[in-house]
């Protein structure tokens, strides 16, 4: 049975046995990776506390070639991007970066970029929650790195540029066309919320969410990213209805 060796983000972990706990990882060197956890359970097994959720650990595992399940039996953490004290609203946003990347990620299939930018997000949060440009920033980010991510930039139908001006996003053809071609049919990007998404691609993770995101462009930037993320899912994100509201209850403050 071949051993690995790999650092990784823990995503999720379920319940085994009364002791035992699959866990699901995503590693820099094999893409996602699911492994049962022995005695992960028992209070003072050391796996259980490297193994909690948006943990970036070095991981030991074994994996038999064909097998869907390999066995973790060293884990060391590198950092818990939670901390040791999370707050409800940090652990909901975290989590909902955590079900973007598991449910994009195949299991065994290597995205280094997606990787990179996955540390990079939880980096830029910093000592708090990440804020909703940066929650933009990345589920843009992880479409264009999955291959997801129409290109916007021209009228599918004329061939106009629209990437400074207003257009309208078929997200079913994975087309965006001009307000001329569109007839009103299809989520409305206008002019500011258009400029915002070329300056994703072009800008860190930290600069992009040092700038304000205001209502409307935000609007439609939430609304797009929402609906390339659910038509290819085939599923709303469990995460996602939890995330709005708490932008919603920041709003009200």
């Amino acid at each position: 049975m071949p051993n690995h060796n790999a650092e990784a983000v823990v995503l999720r972990q379920y319940s085994l046995s009364e002791a035992d706990r699959i866990i699901v990882f995503f590693s820099r060197e094999f893409g996602k990776i699911r492994a049962v956890a022995k005695g992960a359970k028992k209070p003072r097994n050391r796996l259980g506390g490297c193994l909690e959720p948006l943990n970036q650990i070095h991981v030991e595992f074994y994996a038999r070639e064909g097998s869907e399940l390999g066995r973790i039996s060293r884990c060391e953490v590198i950092h818990s991007w939670l901390g040791s004290n999370p707050t409800p609203e940090r652990m909901i946003l975290f989590s909902y970066l955590g079900e973007i990347v598991n449910e994009l990620v195949d299991d065994n299939n290597p995205n280094h970029l997606l990787y990179r930018l996955f540390i990079s997000v939880l980096k830029a949060s910093g000592a708090a929650p990440p804020s909703e440009a940066l929650v933009r920033y990345f589920e843009f980010w992880c479409l264009k790195l999955s291959g997801l991510m129409p290109n916007y930039d021209y009228c599918s139908t004329c061939s106009k540029c629209v990437k400074d001006f207003e257009f309208y996003a078929w997200v079913e053809a994975g087309q965006g066309r001009c307000a001329d071609c569109a007839g009103k049919k299809g989520i409305h990007i206008r002019p500011d919320a258009s400029k915002i998404l070329r300056s994703i691609w072009e800008l860190s993770p930290e600069q992009f969410a040092s700038r304000p995101l205001t209502a409307v462009p935000g609007g439609d930037l939430e609304r797009l990213s929402r609906k390339l993320l659910e038509w290819h899912l085939e599923k709303q994100l469990k995460s996602l209805p939890a995330v709005r509201a708490v932008f919603a209850d920041r709003q009200d403050r």
